[in-house]
């Protein structure tokens, strides 16, 4: 059978910044069976209210054959971009994330988060790490995946000093 994850669409209620609009992104990777995949989006500027769609080129988290047996292991964080990074180097830090992931003797959601953000941040070469808003994380075999769209990923956190709430809208398709 055939796997792929999308992401659709965020939707922003309130932004992390408290001075105007968030630079949001996600980072992370796919791996199931011996194939990985590397998802980074370039940061897209959202305010209070707003929902945007992910660029038709940076939706895919994972397409690819896969066995009913199989373990899907997934890890994605949202993050809020505070200082400007070289965004042209996208996809060098996509080749980056994909050979730390495949390097990894056993993947999990989380160690998949941590190795992506370790590798983008040595391409794009960031001094100060941006504001994590959120992770979603799954190791979930294939066949407990249910398909459908509008699978929602919540990214919040309320405080006296940082507040921010983001849904993530994906798709899980199997054929």
């Amino acid at each position: 059978m055939n796997l792929k994850i999308t992401l659709d669409r965020v939707k922003c209620y309130a932004t992390e910044d408290t001075s105007g609009s968030d630079e949001f992104y996600i980072a992370g990777a796919a791996v199931v069976g011996r194939k990985t995949q590397a998802i980074l989006t370039t940061p897209m500027e959202i305010d209070d209210g707003q929902e945007l769609a992910f660029p038709p080129d940076q939706r895919v988290v994972f397409n690819g054959p896969v066995a009913d047996t199989d373990t899907l292991h997934l890890g994605l964080a949202a993050y809020d971009e505070d200082v400007t990074a070289d965004w042209k180097k996208r996809g060098d830090a996509i080749r980056k994330i994909t050979a730390a992931v495949g390097a990894l003797p056993i993947p999990s959601g989380s160690l998949l988060v941590s190795t992506a953000s370790t590798a983008t941040d040595a391409i794009l070469g960031r001094i100060d790490p941006n504001d994590e808003l959120g992770r979603l994380t799954l190791d979930v075999p294939v066949r407990e995946l249910k398909p459908g769209a509008d699978k929602k990923w919540s990214c919040a956190k309320s405080g006296s000093l940082r507040t921010w709430r983001y849904e993530v809208y994906y798709t899980i398709e199997k054929a």
